[in-house]
């Protein structure tokens, strides 16, 4: 699992990241040592940063703020089974915490999805409304959420893809509203200029790449809303 997230960084972690971000941008060649001499602190700190954004090392952070895919050692083609073994293998509950602390900050949850994954919002916000006090709705429109959105609003995308359409209208309209903005993504894929508060990825591991989003399966956003409500009843 990959999770972006900017909001935990100190005052010198925020400035490295600025300078950072801006340099591999253009050089997606600058080695570890050389951005630590750059941001005149250690190469440990630089590591420990970008574990901190939520990527493995160095060279992901570089491929995803130069605007390039990042390549998992495990991104050979699998079967569904084999696919859910790894991601299952791989599983950080740390991220399910990150959800739940972020998700509990908000008075009005509004989930969104689209095709498949619209059906996932449904049961989403199915079991959030018997397992939270919060007032859950669950939307296919974007003029619908984006007249609910408010600043007490977290707005929640799921997406496996991020490329059944894009959102970018959806989340301008809601930050118009104060609303802050969570995207839920199965799979990886760049989201460097997204408007998204949050950014979750579920799974390191791609389905076939010849499916389409909409033939694509939703098995780890059940996985995941599970562990989510085990989380939230005490269970986990």
């Amino acid at each position: 699992m990959i999770k972006l997230d900017t909001n935990h960084l100190t005052k010198l972690e925020e400035d490295v990241h600025s300078k950072l971000s801006e340099v591999v941008a253009t050089n997606d060649k600058l080695k570890i040592l050389e951005a630590a001499e750059l941001c005149e602190v250690s190469p440990s700190k630089v590591s420990k940063l970008v574990r901190k954004l939520g990527f493995d090392n160095f060279k992901q952070y570089k491929l995803y703020f130069s605007g390039q895919q990042i390549y998992t050692e495990k991104q050979k083609k699998s079967s569904e089974i084999d696919r859910l073994i790894q991601f299952l293998e791989s599983f950080d509950p740390a991220l399910i915490d990150d959800f739940v602390s972020v998700f509990e900050k908000y008075k009005k949850i509004i989930i969104y999805g689209l095709g498949p994954s619209f059906i996932s919002a449904e049961y989403f916000g199915y079991k959030l409304t018997i397992s939270s006090d919060k007032n859950v709705t669950v939307a296919q429109s974007e003029d619908f959420a984006s007249r609910l959105a408010d600043e007490d609003t977290l707005l929640i995308v799921l997406s496996v893809t991020g490329k059944f359409s894009s959102f970018e209208n959806l989340f301008a309209e809601t930050k118009k509203k104060g609303a802050t903005i969570m995207l839920v993504l199965e799979e990886y894929v760049n989201t460097l200029d997204s408007m998204a508060d949050y950014i979750f990825y579920l799974s390191k591991v791609h389905q076939d790449s010849s499916l389409l989003p909409f033939e694509k399966t939703r098995t780890v956003f059940f996985i995941f809303i599970e562990e989510v409500i085990a989380r939230m009843r005490g269970e986990r």
